[in-house]
This record gives structure tokens, sequence and C-alpha cells, in this order.
């Protein structure tokens, strides 16, 4: 009987552990000024419209309809890569934004730009207007060299 005790106790500190472990390393939680960034988004420039979504804390986006500017047949010719010649729709063109601190503003990430040869652009975007539009600050190297757009949210 007692061995049996033993044994539960053993179990339930080890699971215990495991719970513990996963929530030091789960993604922390967003504000909400963070999370007005996810949507779908007409990012007004002719390329189409996207869905914004936060996966373990990093923000993403894919095309979920193209316009057409952004013909080609459906596929992206200019991309590199595992992109090259696939379907624009449901392609993640946004990846790896991460919150800075608890500001509601998203960095440190990538946008292909599809419509523009597949060139890999820097931004910074950050929610406004109460979370109507997306403010897109675009850039290669420096952000004070870059390129502001808005976006208008569809849903």
């Amino acid at each position: 009987m007692t061995k049996k005790i033993s044994i539960c106790l053993v179990i339930a500190l080890f699971s215990l552990l495991a719970l513990t472990a996963v929530a030091q390393t789960a993604a922390p939680a967003l504000t909400p000024a963070q999370q007005a960034v996810v949507g779908t988004w007409d990012e007004q420039n002719g390329g189409g419209i996207l869905e914004l979504y936060v996966k373990d804390g990093v923000l993403y986006g894919k095309i979920v309809h193209t316009s057409n500017k952004l013909d080609n047949n459906g596929v992206c010719k200019n991309c590199d890569g595992s992109r090259k010649n696939q379907p624009y729709v449901g392609m993640n063109i946004m990846y790896g934004f991460k919150p800075e601190g608890t500001t509601e503003v998203w960095s440190g990430g990538t946008i292909i730009d599809v419509a523009n040869a597949g060139r890999l652009i820097s931004a910074k975007i950050k929610a406004q207007n109460g979370g109507a539009e997306l403010n897109v600050r675009g850039y290669i190297g420096s952000p004070i060299l870059g390129e502001t757009k808005i976006w208008k949210r569809i849903k």
C-alpha cells in the first residue's frame, strides 16, 4: 500500500513539474492594444487582403484574397525559395513580429513584398483609430528611411 502511495506521489510531482515548465515557457498574455492587430486587413496597395494572427506570442500574416495586381495566374513568380511559384492565397507573407514590451507596437519581423520582386521588408506595426486602421511602417535598413502605409480593417 505504501509503495502505491509513493508511486502516485512521484507521478503527481513529475506532473506538477511538467506543468510548471510549460507555464514558464508559454507566451506572455497580450494586452488588448496588442491584440488589436489581429483580424482581416485590406493593405490598400493593390496586393490584397491579409489575415493577421498570433501564434505562440508571434504575429503572422497570410494572404486570404489577391487583387488583379498579383494575378500571375495566382502564383508568386517573384518569390524566392519555397514560396517560388506557390499560390498567393494561404501564403504567409508576414512573420516573426513580437510585441515591444507592453506597448502596442509589434516589431522585429519581416514582410515579403510579393508585388515587388519578393523583396524582404522589415516593419513596425501598430493598430490605431480604435483598431479600425493598421499603421505599417516598412523599411529596409532603418525605419527613418521607410514608408508608412495605412491598412483598413475588414473584420
